[in-house]
């Protein structure tokens, strides 16, 4: 267990910040904890030896480089970007001895979303491969904060495979759905709308901050994905009037959508 007690340091008071806040607050309530927000000196971070970057994805890679001008060479650092491969690069270039890279899987679409309990039961993806013991010192950590540490093997690249599919195809799909519907009936006519397209455009009430630097970074993961949905949707638009084939369909996505948990 890293010696929580000298101190946690979080980097970007967020949605995903705030929450892992709160959720130390919960589990140490004398707890010191420091947020350095945008703009803010790194130096802040002083001697605390748990550091969690929860900035967006393009900011912690802004941030790696100057991390080991400013932390105790001792402290376990931890990141909670939605993408890894690039991040693992960045840290492993700047050589920052206990650095695990880390994906929390909950969230919400605003920072009134965070709460002590986000991560309850929820899986905190967790990697680095040459340092077996801060992947130790890290999964305590998060378990401690209520989620359930799931170790990867490699340096991101399954994980964000994977993400590409699950977590950032739906994000676009959303969006440009729910852009295509207001285009076409305008918006003075989006109240006609029923609960079915409000159920599957959740999603797009996401910001743009958010997602920009997310699939940026995993844009060679999903850019394939995004043209395989998009040939899939032209080739069954021309089988509208086929009910085997609208059978088939929906058989096939009946059976997927009953595996989710």
């Amino acid at each position: 267990m890293p010696d929580i007690t000298q101190g946690l340091a979080i980097v970007g008071p967020g949605l995903i910040g705030t929450s892992v806040a709160l959720a130390a607050r919960r589990r140490w309530p004398d707890l010191q904890i420091k947020t350095i927000d945008k703009g803010q000196s790194l130096s802040a971070i002083g001697d605390a030896l748990v550091v969690v970057l929860a900035a967006p994805v393009n900011a912690i890679l802004d941030i790696i480089p100057n991390l080991p001008l400013v932390i105790s060479p001792e402290a376990l650092v931890l990141d909670t970007g939605s993408t890894k491969h690039a991040i693992m690069n960045a840290a492993g270039a700047a050589q920052i001895k206990h650095f695990v890279g880390g994906h929390p899987m909950a969230g919400g679409t605003s920072l009134a979303d965070a709460r002590p309990e986000l991560f309850d039961g929820r899986p905190w993806f967790l990697t680095n491969p040459e340092s077996p013991d801060a992947v130790r010192r890290a999964a305590t950590f998060v378990e401690s904060l209520g989620a359930t540490a799931v170790v990867l093997s490699d340096h991101g690249e399954e994980h964000d495979r994977l993400m590409a599919a699950v977590s950032h195809l739906p994000q676009v799909t959303a969006t440009m759905l729910m852009t295509v519907v207001a285009r076409t009936v305008g918006d003075d006519n989006l109240h006609w709308a029923g609960g079915g397209l409000r159920d599957t455009t959740r999603l797009a009430s996401s910001p743009a901050a958010m997602w920009q630097s997310v699939l940026g970074s995993n844009s060679h993961e999903l850019k394939p994905l995004i043209k395989f949905l998009a040939s899939e949707l032209a080739a069954f638009a021309d089988r509208l009037e086929d009910p085997e084939a609208v059978r088939k369909l929906f058989d096939e996505a009946n059976r997927a959508k009953a595996s989710l948990k």
